[in-house]
């Protein structure tokens, strides 16, 4: 090699400098990287709980109508014209007043609520 191209290659004092500077910015660009995988992370999370949260609403709809169906349906089931014409259907008839008889609980013992 000739002199002047020797120089450009050979250890001088400011070496030391320069690989401080590329230490430091090796430590900034790692910093500045986690940050910003912390936020991506942070960000995923937070369409992730979306979705969930989602999901949650359509089973709440779904539960809450189906309690919807089941209350019209056990209305519709209970109601005294109904009761009254499947007995009748059965043979079954009002009983008469005079066939209906009170009975008092015996002393010491606590009525039914």
């Amino acid at each position: 090699m000739k002199p002047r191209v020797y120089r450009l290659f050979r250890t001088v004092s400011a070496a030391p400098r320069s690989r401080r500077t590329i230490a430091i910015m090796t430590l900034i660009a790692a910093m500045i990287s986690a940050l910003a995988i912390s936020r991506v992370r942070a960000r995923h999370e937070v369409v992730s709980l979306g979705y969930e949260l989602s999901r949650a609403n359509q089973e709440v709809r779904a539960l809450r109508e189906a309690s919807r169906r089941l209350e019209v349906e056990r209305a519709t089931l209970t109601s005294p014209a109904r009761i009254h014409t499947l007995a009748a259907a059965m043979g079954m008839v009002p009983a008469p007043a005079d066939a209906i008889r009170v009975v008092r609980p015996a002393p010491g013992v606590a009525a039914a609520p």
